[in-house]
């Protein structure tokens, strides 16, 4: 069996939690890592084939041309690791509209705008892979976790 070829993969939410969890382990499988975050400083990563790209995903009108920017920079990403998200919990009628508005941009729309960004770079490699990081609350939610628990299962 032959080495793994290094891939650059993109990983959204990798200042923090499993984000920069799944980010570590991708950087000493010796693979390159481009890194969406809001705060690119939290976390630090310091790492040669580490890439910090500052984006708030949870800005859809700006989302599209930044991910453009990312996709005109990074024209050889083999795969998406769609992690970013938030929780927040309480009973349904306890959300704002913009509230609700707020968590789904964040945990569902972002990741579908980020998927079609980038489908066109991921179809020209030899391999690539999309994964999305959900929850099992999207399983078995709890009654104060509907809108948070709709978003990861609509994933």
């Amino acid at each position: 069996m032959g080495a793994v070829p290094v891939r650059k993969m993109v990983v959204t939410g990798c200042s923090s939690g499993i984000g920069l969890a799944i980010s570590l382990k991708l950087l000493a499988a010796g693979h390159q890592v481009v890194g969406l975050s809001r705060q690119p400083q939290r976390g630090a990563i310091d790492h040669p084939c580490f890439t910090p790209w500052p984006v708030d995903l949870a800005e859809l009108d700006k989302l599209p041309q930044n991910l453009a920017e990312l996709v005109s920079t990074h024209d050889d990403i083999s795969g998406i690791v769609a992690n970013a998200g938030t929780g927040r919990f309480g009973g349904l009628e306890e959300f704002s509209y913009p509230q609700i508005d707020q968590l789904l941009d964040l945990n569902l729309r972002s990741q579908i705008y980020l998927s079609r960004a980038l489908l066109p770079t991921l179809r020209k490699q030899p391999h690539s892979d999309l994964l999305f990081i959900g929850s099992e609350t999207a399983l078995a939610g709890g009654r104060y976790g509907a809108v948070y628990s709709a978003s990861k299962a609509a994933l």
